[in-house]
């Protein structure tokens, strides 16, 4: 039991590092949770587990040398990249004929009108998704300190070790993606059309300049 309890504070704490760091997911969940409604972060959170899962068990098998390679990671960086930046414009679009339209375009509740069903449930777990597999800082922690997990959780049990630790880590991820959707989804009732669009604007700068990092990163990596 010592021993089990042992694992599960090792891996809280190594995957703190990674769920808890500001990045492209958490604003892209606060962004759609705006509109999608409080529970938004939850479903974002279904989506990350959907690409993380596969990916930790592929690693664990052996797959880690493959997607390691330096060429393959430059390559994720520059396509996640200009993916964000792609995703962020988009938004920061809508955004911006909202906020000259004075927010008419915009009907009061509107972040209530997207529920669990329908465009919600599919917005929120495609965010979730693709902002996890576009992300290559994402892929850099599995394979740094994401891979002491792995090591350790095949040490205690191969293939159920490892599903015994994603169990551990994974548990962070709708805390903190679902924590931040309900929050942001909250405070949008107190806010006007018009503000909630200035502050979806905001979110959605903030993604293109991580995309546009990350690029950066790439283009650095091929000198």
């Amino acid at each position: 039991m010592e021993g089990l309890l042992s694992f599960f504070l090792m891996i809280v704490a190594v995957s703190a590092s990674g769920a808890l760091a500001p990045g492209p997911l958490l604003f892209a969940t606060m962004n759609i949770s705006l509109r999608a409604g409080k529970y938004a972060g939850f479903l974002a959170a279904l989506g990350h587990m959907a690409f993380e899962l596969p990916l930790v068990i592929l690693i664990g098998l052996g797959m880690w040398s493959f997607i390691a390679d330096s060429t393959v990671r430059l390559t994720i960086s520059a396509v996640g990249g200009a993916a964000l930046i792609i995703f962020g414009l988009i938004q920061a679009r809508s955004s911006i004929k909202v906020i000259r339209s004075g927010g008419d375009s915009i009907d009061e509740g509107s972040s209530e009108k997207l529920t669990i069903g329908g465009r919600g449930f599919s917005a929120a777990f495609l965010i979730g998704f693709l902002f996890t597999a576009l992300n290559p800082y994402f892929l850099v922690w599995w394979f740094t300190a994401g891979l002491i997990l792995i090591s350790e959780a095949i040490r205690l049990g191969a293939l159920a070790g490892i599903l015994l630790m994603f169990a551990f880590h994974i548990w962070i991820d709708y805390a903190w993606l679902g924590a931040a959707g309900y929050v942001t989804a909250i405070g949008a009732r107190f806010l006007k059309p018009r503000q909630i669009s200035i502050l979806s604007l905001i979110l959605a700068l903030t993604i293109i300049v991580l995309g546009a990092m990350f690029i950066r990163s790439a283009a650095l990596g091929l000198l």
